[in-house]
């Protein structure tokens, strides 16, 4: 498992740094393997894991696991097929509503947000990023060169309506 979770990041295979970046409402998204737990010394006991587990932790848009669930099979169901088709009672993709079942019974909650924005969605931050990047290349252009007032008028509107049409996707910034 942790050879395969180090391929995710392929740039070869996944030229826009992970095939979480395929599923459109995912803000970031971590897995790692738990094998053991840390022993602090005395006078801690020393606690045995009876198994491997695997940690998935995912910021996304939605309430519950259910979008993220369907998010994951229609986007990357191979990768979502190989990752925990490893784990005890793994129901599979066919079943969607028991994925997600699956995913909400073995779901810890918690209140700690790790996304700055957490009531923007994956898209509102990619357009602010984008629509950031332009306006700064744009700044950089018109203190390099100077235009007259019409000119910068005319190519900041040009700017701006090249913006309304444009979504990026995850990776591409």
């Amino acid at each position: 498992m942790r050879a395969f979770l180090r391929t995710l990041d392929d740039t070869h295979k996944y030229p826009r740094g992970s095939p979480f970046s395929h599923v459109p409402i995912v803000h970031m998204a971590r897995l790692f393997v738990v094998d053991r737990l840390a022993y602090q010394g005395t006078p801690a006991k020393f606690d045995k894991l009876k198994s491997d587990y695997l940690a998935f932790m995912c910021e996304f848009d939605g309430e519950s696991v259910d979008p993220l669930v369907q998010a994951m099979v229609s986007n990357i169901p191979d990768e979502v097929g190989t990752i925990w088709g490893h784990c005890l009672s793994f129901p599979g993709t066919r079943r969607r509503d028991q994925l997600s079942a699956y995913f909400e019974r073995c779901q810890l909650k918690t209140t700690l947000f790790l996304a700055d924005q957490p009531e923007a969605s994956v898209n509102e931050i990619l357009t602010a990023l984008l629509c950031r990047r332009r306006l700064g290349d744009f700044i950089k252009q018109i203190q390099a060169n100077p235009p007259s007032p019409d000119v910068l008028r005319r190519d900041f509107r040009e700017m701006w309506q090249s913006l309304q049409n444009q979504r990026p996707l995850p990776g591409d910034l």
